[in-house]
């Protein structure tokens, strides 16, 4: 009796109570939640940098265009600002550049004008797009043109502001028929970045060619 009695409390000593059971269930929640948590926010800043370096990266790419079509402007090209209303009635500020040959990598423009338009979007940022208006255009072509989606440069940037450089001090408005400004700036903040943009564009001076003095005849 005694021995069979030892044998069960033998059993009874190597088996988990249901307390036990629920206690170690409880911590191992409790690791898998510490664990999912780290690898969410592990996962959330690696997703963060990433878009941070995608918007750097366009950020670069659209200043290094923006920049080389500024500085080979034709002696003809123009620079301007026009304030549009976009469809929702909302100012939608336009840079254009007119009487250009081939810019942004477009192989040929033909003396057609180059427009950045700061489109509106459903939440409250802008898109930088191009859009291209032929040479010659009449009002609707001209009208088709600047209603297109154009090609998206920069999303999602906040109160992009253009403003012109001539005679000594910054002009935030520039309209057509203004000769041609020294240096061009942009300024805005993009989400996902964490400073503000503020990005100047040199424009070089059209120069007149000189005229050639006659040559006198001979015997003179």
């Amino acid at each position: 009796m005694n021995a069979e009695c030892l044998r069960h409390a033998g059993k009874r000593r190597h088996a988990f109570t249901l307390l036990e059971v629920i206690l170690s269930m409880g911590i191992l929640a409790l690791l898998a939640s510490s664990v999912y948590a780290i690898v969410g926010s592990s996962i959330g800043a690696s997703r963060i940098a990433m878009d941070q370096q995608l918007g750097l990266r366009r950020l670069d790419s659209f200043l290094r265009v923006t920049r080389d079509a500024f500085l080979n402007l034709p002696p003809q090209g123009t620079v301007s600002l026009q304030i549009a209303r976009a469809r929702g009635g909302d100012p939608e500020p336009q840079l254009v550049l007119g009487n250009v040959q081939g810019l942004f990598g477009l192989p040929s423009l033909g003396g057609g004008s180059l427009v950045l338009a700061a489109r509106p979007r459903p939440d409250g940022t802008r898109t930088i797009a191009l859009l291209t208006i032929p040479a010659n255009a009449s009002d609707r072509e001209v009208e088709q043109a600047l209603s297109a989606p154009g090609i998206p440069l920069i999303p999602k940037i906040r109160t992009p502001r253009w403003s012109f450089f001539q005679d000594g001090a910054w002009k935030e408005e520039f309209p057509s028929g203004s000769p041609r400004p020294a240096l061009v700036r942009l300024q805005g903040e993009i989400d996902g970045l964490p400073d503000p943009i503020e990005a100047i564009f040199y424009l070089p001076p059209v120069t007149t060619p000189a005229t050639p003095s006659p040559t006198p005849p001979p015997g003179s």
